[in-house]
């Protein structure tokens, strides 16, 4: 007669719960920098293309990311620095992460450039 001992079924649950936490945790912290790193490849393709467009469009198609993202207000303030042979995209915002009790902000630097 084989006997059961039951245990296998609570070291399931720990680890479904102990994956649930962790799904938790890595949504809630991991959302403002996924936003930045979007909002800096979206910079960085205006920067790429930049030959083409003026820095009025640049701005806008900037603006409509940041927005898109629902970034903080301090993100839709870049400089766009237009040289002879480079251009440059640069601006900074903080934005915040917020797990049950514990809260944080984080300080996001963007600096994007190129050749034209």
């Amino acid at each position: 007669m084989v006997t059961r001992r039951g245990g296998s079924d609570l070291g399931c649950l720990g680890w479904l719960l102990t994956l649930a936490i962790m799904t938790y945790v890595v949504i809630n912290v991991g959302a403002p920098y996924m936003r930045y790193y979007r909002f800096r490849d979206a910079v960085d393709q205006q920067v790429r293309y930049a030959t083409f467009r003026k820095d009025d469009a640049i701005r806008q198609e900037i603006w409509a990311a940041a927005d898109s993202l629902d970034l903080p207000e301090e993100a839709y303030h870049v400089t766009v620095e237009r040289a002879p042979s480079s251009i440059r995209v640069f601006g900074s915002y903080d934005d915040s992460w917020k797990l049950l009790r514990y809260s944080r902000t984080v300080h996001f630097i963007l600096n994007e450039s190129g050749p034209l």
